[in-house]
C-alpha cells in the first residue's frame, strides 16, 4: 500500500476521497483484536452514569453502532473507534454470550495514517467543547507536520489548516504547544481540562513549553506548573537569571557541547598562546570529570 498522503485527504469539509475513510462493513471476524494505548488515550473516557447507560443499552438491544478496525502490515488487527463499546461486551462475556457487533475495516496499514484517522474522525463530533477542538487541531497540525513536514502543495500547514478551521495561523500553532503539553500530562488531568475544571490560560501554556526546554522543571512537575503550584521552582529559575548562575549541565549537553567543538570548524589557524590556553583548558576538563586518559 503506498505512504503517499495528500493535504486534503485531512482537512476538514474536505469533498476528496481518502484511502483513509474509505471502508466496508463485515461481519465480526475471529482475528484477535489489539487495543494499542497510544491511540486509545485519544477516546474521552465515559462517566461513570455514561458507561453505566451504555452497559444497560448492549444489555438489552445489543451492540448498535459498529466498530472500527484496521490491518496492520503485518496483519495485526487494530481497534480504531468504539473502544469504549468493545470492553463493556468484553465484559459481558463477548461472542461466548450473544454480544456480537458489525465490524467496519479501514483500509489503512500503519500507526501514524491511523491518528490522522482518528483526528479527522474526532474533530467530525458535533459535540466536542472548544478546548477539545483545540487539541484536536493542535495534533491535525503536529501529526501532519511529522508526514510532510512544514509546507505542502497549497502553502504552509498552519496557513492551510487555518483557513479551513476558521481561525489565525498563530491559534493552529498555539493549538500545538497545548496538544504537546496535554500529551504529557494524565489522562485525568486532560479531561478535567477539556471539562473546565482546571482554568489555564495560553500564556502559562507557553511559560510551561518554554520551561521545559530550557530544563527549569521536568515532566512530572508540569501538571503543578500549569496550575501555578510551583512557585519554589518558578522563583528559583527567576533568581538563577537574575544572578547570572549558570544552570547546571546535564551529560548529553556536556557531551554534545563536546562534540560541537570537535566538529565545528575554527575561523582562523590557533596560535601557540592559543593552544596553550586550550590544552590547559582540556587538562581541567580531564580532572574535573576524572577521565582515565
Amino acid at each position: 500500500m503506498s505512504n503517499e498522503i495528500n493535504i486534503g485527504d485531512f482537512l476538514p469539509n474536505s469533498n476528496k476521497s481518502s484511502k483513509l475513510i474509505d471502508s466496508k462493513k463485515e461481519e465480526m471476524s475471529t482475528d484477535s483484536v489489539h487495543v494499542l494505548p497510544e491511540l486509545k488515550k485519544w477516546i474521552r473516557p465515559l462517566t461513570s452514569s455514561e458507561r453505566q447507560n451504555l452497559k444497560e443499552s448492549i444489555e438489552k438491544e445489543g451492540v448498535r453502532d459498529p466498530l472500527t478496525f484496521f490491518y496492520m502490515e503485518n496483519g495485526q488487527k487494530i481497534l480504531l473507534d468504539g473502544h469504549n463499546r468493545f470492553e463493556i461486551v468484553n465484559e459481558l462475556g463477548g461472542a461466548d454470550y450473544g454480544y456480537e457487533f458489525e465490524e467496519v475495516i479501514v483500509d489503512i496499514d500503519n500507526i501514524e495514517d491511523a491518528k490522522l484517522w482518528m483526528i479527522k474522525n474526532q474533530i467530525g463530533k458535533r459535540n466536542l467543547s472548544k478546548r477539545e477542538m483545540s487539541f484536536y487541531r493542535g495534533h491535525h497540525y503536529l501529526t501532519h507536520k511529522g508526514q510532510v513536514g512544514y509546507t505542502t502543495g497549497r502553502g504552509k500547514l498552519y496557513d492551510v489548516l487555518a483557513k479551513e478551521y476558521g481561525v489565525g495561523k498563530n491559534t493552529i500553532l498555539r493549538d500545538a504547544t497545548i496538544a504537546e503539553l496535554l500529551d504529557q500530562v494524565s489522562d485525568d488531568f486532560k479531561h478535567a481540562y477539556f471539562d473546565g475544571e482546571h482554568s489555564i490560560t495560553i500564556a502559562k501554556f507557553e511559560d510551561a513549553s518554554k520551561a521545559l526546554a530550557a530544563e527549569e522543571i521536568v515532566v512530572e512537575d508540569l501538571e503543578k506548573y500549569l496550575l501555578n503550584e510551583l512557585e519554589a521552582v518558578e522563583k528559583k529559575a527567576s533568581t538563577r537569571a537574575v544572578n547570572n548562575i549558570p544552570k547546571p549541565f546535564t551529560f548529553n549537553k556536556v557531551n554534545k557541547t563536546i562534540r560541537t567543538l570537535i566538529d565545528t570548524p575554527l575561523d582562523k589557524e590557533l596560535g601557540k598562546a592559543e593552544k596553550l590556553s586550550m590544552e590547559e583548558s582540556i587538562k581541567e576538563l580531564i580532572s574535573k570529570y576524572e577521565l582515565d586518559i
